[in-house]
């Protein structure tokens, strides 16, 4: 390739050196031109970016009505949010307060000095992973709660791991609040972990319990130092809680499931109940039933849970003064239901005023015949409880039907950032 000399032109500017002069003139008045418009564009951007400035000033300035409220009604409106206590909200998601302390700086302060938004929790534990943070913000939960009452939700599931690692925690955590609990309710695997539980229970009054293993034993005296405690209610009797409770102070009681002895046992020592329920797995009778009176008890209602035995010994020694409703599986009445039933009633002298009869294959007639002073007698559904429903907590103790979707609900959302 040979150079270029000094003489010889650069291909690139023989454009420019050949434009006219009228060219050039022509793109000195573009150049201009262009300026000029940069110029007026340059002014109108600043135009625009002091409106914008001036309009977020005052988007700045402005206050949203919710932010303006008093803390006191902020914080009333936060409680109203939840779950009506003693129902217990979730350590996360959607029912827990901690959605609230996620909104806003304000919102959060206020949430975390409200003690009433963490005095009702509920933990569910079927699954290995993060125990160690579940236990972490259940600390947490209680101790924003101050000095309030406390409604307590601990519910394990069957797992391979040894009890006492995955329990104790929880229970010896939940212990050091016991003088505030009101309402408890524990499901756990060994009926020994309630010796974590030492008392005094100054304030309790409804104790919850479901236990799976009949391994071990429970051995507290901390339930006789609950003064207040008058509800329980049973997953499964065990003899062991036998020794454990103070039954004479007791006016509700549900077992959904109990031995026939057992509930002869039980109603013996529970003579101020007012209201009763048992659903029996077992009927037989292994020690002699002796007559049991109850003076105060107005609602029975006996069910099957795994029928075995048709006939229920021991009904027949009852003497219930003041019964006012009952529902009762007919098997249990045999041999002769009607005659049972009148037998009872008047035995008792009680003013019987519903009657529900379940698994009925006598002719209806017979029962209204036979008690035409009784002015309700059904035999589908069950009692209408009315106000006592409510006051038996019968859909805050049930948790199996959302117990799964809530540990993945809490396992799920326990990554995020709730923190001091």
């Amino acid at each position: 390739m040979t150079p270029r000399t000094e003489n010889e032109s650069d291909p690139s500017t023989t454009g420019a050196t050949e434009a006219t002069a009228s060219e050039r003139v022509a793109d000195r008045a573009r150049v201009e031109g262009l300026e000029a418009q940069i110029l007026e564009l340059q002014h109108t951007l600043g135009a625009l970016q002091q409106e914008k400035d001036l309009v977020q000033g005052r988007l700045n300035a402005y206050r949203y009505p919710v932010l303006t409220l008093p803390t006191e009604i902020v914080s009333e409106i936060f409680v109203h949010f939840l779950p009506v206590y003693p129902h217990r909200s979730s350590l996360l998601g959607p029912s827990s307060p901690a959605l609230l302390a996620q909104i806003c700086r304000k919102w959060r302060d206020i949430a975390l000095s409200t003690p009433a938004l963490w005095r009702a929790v509920k933990v569910f534990l079927n699954k290995k992973r993060r125990l160690e943070q579940q236990l972490c913000l259940l600390e947490r939960f209680l101790e924003r709660s101050g000095s309030c009452r406390l409604s307590i939700e601990l519910r394990f599931r069957r797992s391979n791991e040894d009890p006492a690692t995955r329990e104790l925690p929880f229970l010896q955590t939940l212990a050091r609040h016991c003088a505030r609990w009101e309402h408890l309710t524990l499901h756990t695997f060994w009926t020994s972990s309630l010796s974590s539980i030492e008392g005094p229970l100054p304030l309790l009054r409804c104790f919850q319990i479901g236990v799976y293993s009949h391994a071990q034993n429970s051995s507290t005296s901390a339930f006789f130092m609950a003064p207040l405690l008058s509800r329980v209610h049973m997953r499964s009797y065990r003899d062991s809680f036998f020794s454990i409770l103070p039954w004479s102070q007791l006016t509700v009681l549900t077992v959904e499931w109990i031995a026939g002895h057992q509930f002869m046992d039980v109603l013996s020592c529970a003579v101020n109940l007012v209201f009763c329920q048992f659903g029996f797995y077992d009927l037989g009778i292994e020690q002699q039933p002796r007559d049991v009176a109850l003076p105060s008890l107005e609602t029975l209602m006996l069910s099957e849970s795994l029928p075995s035995n048709p006939r229920l010994r021991g009904l027949e020694l009852l003497t219930l003064p003041a019964l006012r409703r009952l529902q009762v599986a007919e098997p249990f009445l045999q041999p002769d239901p009607t005659a049972t039933l009148v037998s009872l009633v008047s035995r008792s002298q009680c003013n019987l005023q519903e009657l529900c009869i379940s698994n009925s294959h006598l002719p209806r007639d017979m029962y209204r015949t036979a008690l035409p002073s009784v002015a309700s007698v059904i035999f589908e559904g069950k009692l209408d409880l009315g106000d006592l429903d409510d006051m038996l907590f019968r859909k805050w103790d049930d948790g199996s039907g959302d117990s799964d979707s809530e540990t993945d609900s809490e396992g799920d959302e326990e990554s995020s950032n709730e923190s001091d």
